[in-house]
């Protein structure tokens, strides 16, 4: 008998968690919106019904995670067509189309039609060539503190030619070392290229584009070079003539910097989409 009232009791007890179980808590409107609800109604610019029915206005605004129909998961491509497109016509934002393609895309890694672009992995460099390494920063380090020694021994009237002479004079002085330190660079980097894993296949450019390309570079050695140019004019000009060298190279050089520009981004724009297929990128927008 008390057997059966301990199991009653049991039963009832169970009965009674279950029953008593918290509901779900209804979504709450975010915060910034819920305090000028609250200024408004405590300023007496609103009633209570009205702040209610702006509370419930703010919660049922709550965007929903990004869904899709049978029908466009089935055709993905046309579907981020469209998304673009919308960005174009200014009914989306960008941040909004950057976070239904990410929905898209994670829609398509489920059933296995989109893969992430996986980076070769970086070899990890051995004992021997970071043993290497830290020795030549030890030299270096210890050429830079010699250097600084001569420098500070010319006295701090020294003028900006006499320092250039003791540091030409240091070079001499410790070019075999200088060497040294060169060629365990390049002994190194020989290393590690060596290690190094074998890059994905670039798609070959059309012969236009690479007609592009290469006068691109050319413009970009012109401007380069006449930035090196006006390095040397300002060695040992005066504050003065280097402000009015500096503001005479930007409007002598205005037009091509921007003609560089534009050029660039066509380019890139050719590139990317020859060498971008996926429906879900995000570069366009």
């Amino acid at each position: 008998m008390k057997k059966t009232i301990t199991l009653l009791i049991i039963s009832c007890i169970g009965a009674n968690l279950v029953i008593a179980q918290p509901k779900p808590r209804r979504p709450l409107p975010p915060r910034e919106v819920a305090e000028e609800i609250k200024k408004a109604l405590d300023a007496g610019e609103i009633t209570k019904e009205e702040a209610k029915e702006k509370m419930e206005e703010a919660i049922s605004n709550i965007k929903k995670p990004e869904s899709f129909s049978d029908k466009e998961k089935i055709s993905p491509k046309e579907l981020a067509d469209k998304i673009q497109q919308a960005v174009k016509e200014g009914k989306i934002s960008k941040d909004e189309a950057k976070k239904k393609l990410t929905a898209l895309r994670e829609e398509m890694e489920k059933k296995g039609d989109f893969k992430r672009p996986q980076r070769p992995t970086k070899p990890e460099l051995s004992d021997e060539l970071k043993e290497s390494l830290s020795q030549i920063k030890a030299d270096q380090k210890k050429l830079h503190e010699s250097m600084k020694e001569k420098l500070a021994d010319l006295g701090e009237g020294a003028s900006k030619a006499e320092m250039r002479e003791a540091i030409e004079a240091f070079k001499q002085e410790n070019k075999e070392k200088f060497e040294a330190i060169k060629a365990a660079h390049e002994s190194i980097r020989e290393s590690m290229e060596a290690a190094r894993p074998e890059k994905p296949e670039r798609p070959e450019l059309t012969a236009d584009l690479k007609l592009k390309v290469e006068a691109l570079k050319e413009k970009h050695k012109e401007l380069h070079t006449a930035r090196k140019e006006l390095h040397e004019q300002l060695k040992d000009a005066s504050k003065e003539e280097k402000q009015e060298l500096i503001a005479e190279f930007k409007e002598n050089n205005k037009a091509k910097h921007q003609e560089i520009k534009t050029q660039s981004k066509e380019i890139k724009e050719e590139i990317r989409a020859l060498v971008e297929t996926e429906a879900t990128r995000t570069s366009d927008l």
